[in-house]
This record gives C-alpha cells, sequence and structure tokens, in this order.
C-alpha cells in the first residue's frame, strides 16, 4: 500500500468516526440524510465530482451500483426514467431510500440490497454509474466496502468481467476512478475484457488526479 492510500484511509476514518448519529448535509441543490455506518459524500470529492458528470439521458434505465447515500440514484433520477440503486451495506440501503423519499424521487428509484449485479440478475441498461472502491486492502466490515476494493482489486475486476450482460447494445458505464489507485491495472482489466473507454473530464488536487471515465463495448 501507497504513501498516499494510507493517507486515504486515515482521513476517511477519521472523516466517517465524527457521524455517530442521522446527519442532515446539502450536496448542490439537494439535501440528504445520513446515517452512520454509510460512506459520505461529503468531504470526499469523489462522489461530489461524478454527481456533476453523470452524463444521463432522458428516458434512461439506469443503474446505480454501489449507491451508499443514494447521491448519484437521485442526481440521475432528474432525467432518467428509472434507477435501481444498489448495495452490499444494508445500512446505505436503508439510507439511499430515506433520502429517495426526501427529494421527491421515491416513485423513479428502486433500492436493492446485494453484492455487484446479483440484485440485479437477467436486467439490461442504458447506463450504468459505478464509484468503486479503488484501494487495495479487504475490508473487515461492510462498511469498509465502500474503500477497499480487495487485495487484488477484485471488486473491479469482477465489476468489469461482468458488465456487458447487463449493458444494452448501446448502453455505457460512467465511472469515477483516482490515480491515488492503479490507473494502468484498470486500464488493462479494460483491455483484458475488451471495453472501450474515454476520459469525459478530470480534476486535480494536491493528492490526486480524479477521472470521470466513460466506458462502451
Amino acid at each position: 500500500m501507497t504513501l498516499k492510500q494510507k493517507i486515504s484511509i486515515l482521513a476517511l476514518k477519521i472523516l466517517h468516526s465524527t457521524i455517530r448519529r442521522p446527519k442532515k448535509i446539502k450536496i448542490y441543490n439537494k439535501t440528504f440524510i445520513l446515517l452512520p455506518g454509510v460512506f459520505s459524500p461529503r468531504g470526499t470529492l469523489t462522489s461530489t465530482f461524478l454527481a456533476k458528470n453523470l452524463g444521463v439521458r432522458e428516458g434512461d434505465y439506469v443503474l446505480d451500483l454501489g449507491t451508499g447515500c443514494g447521491i448519484q440514484a437521485i442526481f440521475a433520477a432528474e432525467k432518467a426514467k428509472k434507477v435501481i440503486a444498489t448495495d452490499i451495506n444494508i445500512r446505505a440501503v436503508q439510507c439511499a431510500k430515506i433520502n429517495a423519499k426526501i427529494n421527491n424521487v421515491a416513485d423513479k428509484i428502486e433500492v436493492r440490497h446485494g453484492n455487484l449485479f446479483e440484485p440485479v440478475k437477467g436486467e439490461k441498461f442504458d447506463l450504468i454509474i459505478f464509484s468503486p472502491p479503488y484501494i487495495p486492502g479487504k475490508p473487515k466490515n461492510y462498511f469498509e466496502y465502500a474503500w477497499f476494493c480487495g487485495e487484488k482489486y477484485e471488486v473491479i475486476k469482477e465489476f468489469f468481467k461482468e458488465v456487458k450482460r447487463y449493458l444494452k447494445p448501446n448502453g455505457r458505464v460512467r465511472m469515477i476512478y483516482s490515480n491515488i489507485s492503479d490507473i494502468n491495472l484498470l486500464f488493462n482489466i479494460l483491455k483484458k475484457n475488451k471495453l472501450k473507454w474515454y476520459v469525459v473530464t478530470y480534476m486535480k488536487t494536491i493528492m490526486e488526479k480524479i477521472l470521470i471515465l466513460e466506458i462502451r463495448m
């Protein structure tokens, strides 16, 4: 594990240790309730940057895989016909349902519990939103699945091994990633699975370069 990865983990643990009771936060023009044990989009740049660059089209059938508090699903629902939001963390599922109601999009968002594509077997989507955990390491609990992707990047590898089965013919993936992780490894995974990609936009901070990618078959 690199020094930057260790610093990121420490910062995430400190940030989330302060959330001991339900907390109201504001992201752009929307209000969210954040429950303890759910990844916070406040204080982390990736969630808010992706929310601004989802690339949703009118009428899209969308999957928000690893929804957390529901931030991407709720912003996607502004244009999408329907959003399926999933998470391995049952607390996140509860949190996303609350936030869909608060933001008056509960009729357009269905939240399901499960790992990766398990909750959407047999379904296909116009757009899959993926804000993956990208720090190598083994999660000790469901909460840590928000940042640890397995010691050998198993979560990311499994996602791209399976994703073609869940995309419509012209479907696409909108994904965020950081050079705190191994970007070359990500590109090699995409090549191995014969996927095409381009960088939609990026931002630089003192610590990292954050990329938003669009990926297609």
